[in-house]
This record gives C-alpha cells, sequence and structure tokens, in this order.
C-alpha cells in the first residue's frame, strides 16, 4: 500500500450540485498516476460516523464537479463537524 501523506489545515474538498456547495476537510493525500502517466494526489475525506475514509477518484472530479480549494480561513460549521464524528460505542 501507498503510504498517506497526512493534509495540512486548509485544504478542502468542495462539491457542487442543485442543494448548494459544501466543502470537506481534507484529511490525507494518496499519491496516484493520471491516464497521461502524471503524478497526481488524490484526496482523502471523512467517510461520515462510523465509516472509514473516502478516497477521491479521478473520474470523481469529473462526473461530481469537485475540486480542491485551499481556504486556510475556512471555519467549518459545528454542527457539520457534529455529523461526521463517530458515534460512541
Amino acid at each position: 500500500m501507498t503510504d498517506l501523506i497526512p493534509a495540512q489545515p486548509g485544504w478542502y474538498l468542495q462539491e457542487s450540485d442543485t442543494d448548494g456547495t459544501y466543502l470537506d476537510p481534507i484529511i490525507a493525500w494518496a499519491p496516484a498516476v493520471d491516464s497521461d502517466g502524471e503524478g497526481v494526489l488524490l484526496p482523502y475525506v471523512a467517510g461520515g460516523p462510523g465509516m472509514p475514509p473516502l478516497l477521491m477518484t479521478i473520474d470523481s472530479f469529473k462526473h461530481c464537479f469537485r475540486n480542491v480549494v485551499y481556504q486556510p480561513d475556512h471555519k467549518p460549521d459545528p454542527i457539520d463537524l457534529a455529523a461526521k464524528a463517530p458515534a460512541d460505542s
């Protein structure tokens, strides 16, 4: 397995749909190669309560209108953070 690179604060996966635009904190990066053989970093984001992190694929950026953005001053909504926190066992 490839070693993951921890993400620094301020990096987000931005996704837009008919309901709005959402920012999910990127928690790690996975080195990969695109279809042209160029090196890229793919982001991991939290998968939600009790779920493992999700690796975003290259294709998901095209099909799901995703972008990586750097917003160091963004303050996540505490309600959104609580919804993504693991449930207590």
